[in-house]
């Protein structure tokens, strides 16, 4: 199998295409989606669909389905209830692999999953590492606003980040001082929300820091000294005023670069990571999010367009390692434990530390031949019986599905198209399969394994 993986690093990334493709790429998908439509939305809002979500979004418009994805259920309640205090219990013990185990958990079981990935997206956005917080109390506090606020108010949620002392410990700026504005807290708001380099910073990342003077982080607390604060004029992105730190939410999210560049980011999230368009394409969600502030909106008019569900678009999105995994589990019911998320951060890609303020590599960065072998390896051990991750993958699905194995497992991992580089294998696993009584296991594992490792699988 892993020559067949090595194809899928040493290939040409697919050209997704001329921008725009149609005046009419913005507009409603037109019908309701049939299951192929279904399993695209779901690999790429939750990383991958369940049988129980193709069943039951099959026939619906994408506006349905959304409000279900975003939506705060009874469901949702009752799972928050059920973590909550799971989470809590590490914070109060400082126990940041549990914390992990417990975020894992909400990507591969909640009934409300685009909020909780929409909740990595932002992590990611504002480059949000608990390493560089340094204060698992703090990460924890800011996660939950950008929960709450994943889907919501942009405005809200710029303030809700960019204030919070997490945001300070995080670009290294606990201390901010009006004679030596701490500059760093600048660059990373031009990075993070704007998209600057650092080329481009000037003498904007300065004034940006002589707004925030006088807030100090101390023992987890953020205290604001009046007496440092720098109440003179600051001219920042083309206006000149007594800015304080608490109008700088405001003043970036109103700024035409800050909702191309957050619009261009959701399109990546979204859209596939192949080629980026030209700011004429994005114009229509652009102008969406600059009208309403809404994210829900903005996120919303991309996944019910015509252009999502385009062939352009399915399967150009590669699997990062967070993704990777979670769909296995998604897609098997497979139980979310310690091991496994510390698999995930072996392979490159900590769950609550992008690697830099830029967010995590791109997903061609995690498909070096090693970086394959070490998918195949975890593959391996969740269809295992090790209790560590999780006890079998494959006894699970024979439970579930029996006689039907090979057909819900195609169905919920490729589409029901076998690549033609393993159909030979997978014809004779599924003969062995039928031809077996008892115990099924073994076969299920190989099955499972043959699919999850196939280049289609590492693709979205």
């Amino acid at each position: 199998m892993t020559s067949h993986l090595g194809e899928l690093h040493d290939r040409e990334m697919p050209n997704v295409g001329t921008f725009p493709a149609s005046s009419d790429d913005w507009q409603v998908y037109p019908q309701p989606l049939d299951r192929r439509d279904v399993a695209h939305l779901l690999r790429r809002v939750a990383a991958n669909p369940t049988a129980e979500e193709l069943d039951g979004f099959a026939g619906q418009t994408p506006d349905a389905v959304f409000q279900v994805l975003a939506g705060e259920s009874s469901r949702y309640h009752e799972f928050e209830a059920d973590l909550r205090p799971l989470e809590e219990a590490a914070v109060r013990s400082s126990a940041a692999d549990a914390y992990r185990t417990w975020f894992m958990r909400r990507l591969v079981l909640s009934p409300c999953p685009l909020r909780e990935w929409m909740t990595v997206f932002w992590l990611e956005y504002f480059g949000l590492g608990i390493d560089r917080v340094g204060d698992l109390a703090l990460f924890d506090d800011v996660v939950r606003s950008m929960r709450r606020l994943a889907l919501g108010d942009f405005h809200e949620l710029l303030s809700a980040v960019l204030l919070h002392p997490a945001f300070l410990l995080n670009v290294r700026a606990p201390a901010n001082y009006r004679s030596d504005p701490n500059e760093r807290v600048g660059a990373a708001i031009l990075r993070t929300c704007l998209g600057y380099r650092e080329q481009d910073f000037s003498v904007q990342a300065r004034e940006l820091a002589r707004a925030f003077s006088g807030r100090f982080i101390n023992r987890g607390r953020l205290r604001v000294s009046t007496f440092e604060r720098d109440t003179g004029e600051k001219a920042i992105l083309g206006r000149c005023k007594a800015y304080e730190a608490e109008d700088i939410p405001r003043l970036i999210g109103e700024d035409a670069r800050t909702v191309s560049w957050t619009v261009r980011r959701l399109y990546r999230w979204f859209g596939g990571d192949t080629r980026m368009p030209g700011d004429d394409f994005l114009k229509p969600p652009a102008e969406r999010l600059r009208q309403t502030a809404s994210v829900a909106e903005t996120v919303r008019m991309i996944l019910a367009s015509r252009w999502f569900f385009s062939d352009t678009v399915r399967r150009q999105k590669l699997r990062r390692p967070l993704e990777f995994t979670a769909a296995i589990l998604r897609a098997l019911k497979g139980r979310v434990t310690l091991r496994t998320v510390t698999e995930l951060t072996a392979m490159g890609q900590d769950i609550l530390q992008p690697t830099t303020l830029d967010g995590w590599p791109d997903a061609g960065n995690y498909l070096s031949p090693p970086a394959l072998i070490q998918r195949m390896n975890l593959v391996a051990k969740l269809v295992g019986a090790d209790e560590n991750f999780g006890g079998g993958l494959a006894r699970g699905a024979v439970e579930t599905w029996g006689d039907h194995l090979p057909n819900a497992l195609t169905d919920v991992m490729t589409d029901q198209v076998i690549p033609a580089d393993i159909s030979a294998r997978w014809e004779e696993l599924c003969d062995r399969y039928a031809a077996s009584s008892g115990r099924r296991e073994q076969v299920a594992a190989s099955m499972i394994y043959l699919l999850a490792v196939s280049p289609v699988f590492q693709t979205a």
